[in-house]
Parts: structure tokens; sequence; C-alpha cells
């Protein structure tokens, strides 16, 4: 009876196994066969690929300078304050010159004596035969007049120096603008060239700038068109164009460049420094060309394929030529023909 027993639950385990394994080959049938189901067929046709670049960038300007003194001093005037709007060449700032005009003026004494006496020099030793200087002079009577003529010619140069530090006691923007930086605002206090910077931008230079890697710049070029969106701007579009693409890498940059695009005008007075922006550029595209989808080729090595149905309906191997690329297709130059389908 025990025997009996052991036996029909050999037989029930065995009757299990055989079940669990049907069923799991069956799934795997099943899974194989939904996963051919699932297979994209797509029939090629011409289309038109616009292949575009995403970027983003930030407003700067072309004219932007910043100004400060050459020297420490107190700061006597100051003729602007943040916001403002200047002119080319209109002074912005000076220190105290009263010490520095004493100082000229003690410079243009100096000069008058040497020159006097330079003046007398030559008098004392000018030949009566002749009007210039006498050809017989000895050897120490020429070193005498060439040193009054050094000494001359330095109090010439102390002269002009005292001038060039006076006119540079006066800070004077070289171009139109909007002042938008002014350290010290305040006359009376005495300042250093770092604590007294003076900036002025000229808003109508901005530009868009945008640093971008040395794998896409070599798709750009001056004269692409660009769309831009500004983020203090949302849904509205501006117009752009790529004017400027630097030789060497940004500054702080080992491999990317600078790229600038222009603005448009009726942009201009909306916008100011610093505006971040996205920037979509157009950096080429065809019409009425074969074009497969981008998940569509595979890649073997350096070579493109596809796979391309045969007339039974079975998938085949095919290497391709590829073109220019958009979001979801790409360009067929060789390989395949209009009306003949892939998967993948």
């Amino acid at each position: 009876m025990l025997s009996k027993i052991r036996r029909y639950l050999v037989w029930l385990a065995l009757a299990i196994v055989i079940i669990a394994v049907w069923f799991l080959v069956s799934g795997l049938k099943g899974a194989a066969n939904n996963d051919k189901s699932q297979d994209q067929r797509y029939v090629v046709e011409p289309k038109n690929i616009v292949s575009s670049l995403s970027l983003s960038g930030t407003v700067d300007a072309e004219e932007k300078v910043t100004l400060q003194f050459q020297t420490s001093g107190q700061l006597a005037w100051v003729g602007v304050k943040e916001g403002d709007t200047v002119q080319k060449w209109q002074a912005l700032a000076s220190l105290d010159q009263r010490e520095l005009k004493q100082n000229l003026q003690k410079k243009l004494y100096d000069f008058m004596d040497s020159r006097w006496d330079h003046d007398q020099l030559k008098d004392d030793y000018q030949s009566q035969e002749t009007s210039g200087w006498n050809i017989y002079l000895t050897d120490e009577i020429t070193r005498i007049a060439q040193q009054s003529q050094f000494g001359l010619n330095k109090t010439i140069i102390d002269v002009e120096l005292s001038q060039l530090t006076i006119d540079l006691s006066t800070l004077i923007s070289p171009i139109s603008g909007i002042v938008t930086q002014v350290d010290q605002p305040l006359a009376g206090t005495n300042i250093t060239p770092a604590t007294a910077r003076f900036e002025v931008t000229n808003p109508e230079t901005l530009y868009l700038k945008v640093v971008v890697d040395q794998q896409d710049v070599v798709k750009l070029k001056p004269g692409l068109q660009a769309k831009i969106l500004f983020d203090s701007f949302p849904g509205t579009v501006f117009p752009g164009e790529v004017y400027y693409l630097s030789f060497k890498p940004a500054p702080g940059e080992e491999s990317s460049y600078l790229v600038k695009i222009s603005l448009p005008s009726k942009a201009i007075g909306q916008l100011r420094l610093g505006m971040a922006a996205e920037v979509n550029l157009i950096t080429g595209q065809k019409s009425g060309v074969l074009a497969v989808p981008f998940l569509a080729i595979s890649q073997e090595g350096a070579r493109s394929y596809v796979m391309v149905l045969d007339k039974n309906s079975r998938p085949q191997k095919r290497p391709v030529q590829t073109g220019l690329e958009s979001d979801e297709y790409v360009e067929i130059k060789q390989g395949l023909k209009k009306g003949e389908i892939i998967v993948y």
C-alpha cells in the first residue's frame, strides 16, 4: 500500500513538472510573438528635414567700458548716477585738482627758469660771425651746451606729465550709453582706483552671447538665422542672426567658443544686460529627401544600416548612407528606395 502511494506521488510530481515546462515554453513563444508584433514598420518616403541646434545664452553689449582713475585722491565731483544717459566724451567725475594745478604751475616756473638759462648760455657763446653756435667751440663748452639742452628737455617733459595728470583726474566716457555702475556716488570721499569704478554701456549694441562646444561650433557660420526665447518674455520669439564666431576658445574655456547673435532693434529697448535666453539655430534644411525615423538607424562600427523587409516579409540588414538629421528623422542618401518598408 505504501509503495502505491509512493508511485502515485512520483507520477504526480512528474505531471506537475511537465505542466510547468509546457507553460514556460508557451510563455516564451508568446513573448517572442508579442515582440515580433511590436516591431514598428515604416514606409520610406520623401520628407522635409530641418536640422537645428538648441543653445543657451545671455545678453551682453559690444560697447561696454569700465572707467577708473589712474591715481588715488579725493573725489571732488560726481556728475552722474546709475541709470543716467551720457554722450560720447562727456565728463563723469573728477578728483580734487588744486594740488595738481599747483604742481603744474611749479613745473612751468622750472621750465621758464631752465629756458632763460639756456637762452643766456647761447647768447654768451654765440659767435659774432655767425647767427648760430660757433663752430670753433671747445669740447667743454659743447658739453655745457648739451647739458643745458637736456635740462630744458626734462622741464618740458615735467610740464607735460603734470598736464597729463590733470587731464587723467577727470573721467570721460569714450562712448554714448547708459551709466550701469557707480561705485562711489558721493563727492568728498577719498578713493583709490579700485574703489571708484564707473561703467557705461551702449544699449544700441546689445547682442546674445552664446558659448558653444567644439562639436557644435563647426555646424555654425555667419548668417545663420536664429529664434530666441527669453526667460523674461515667455511665449515671445525674437529673430536673430549669427554674425561672429571666435577663432580661439572663450575666456575660461578649453574647447568652447564664443558665438555672437544679433538682436532685433525693436527688442533692444526691452532687454537688459545678463538676461538669459534659449536660442534655436537652423543649421541645415532639405526638402523632398528620402528619410527614415532616427530610431530605425543602427550602427555597426562606422557603418549605418537598417532592417528592410524582402519579398517574403523577412527583415534583411542593409547598409545606408545617412545625411542631414533632425530630432526625429534622418536623411538617407543611398541604400533605400521610395516605398520600401523598414522595421525597427
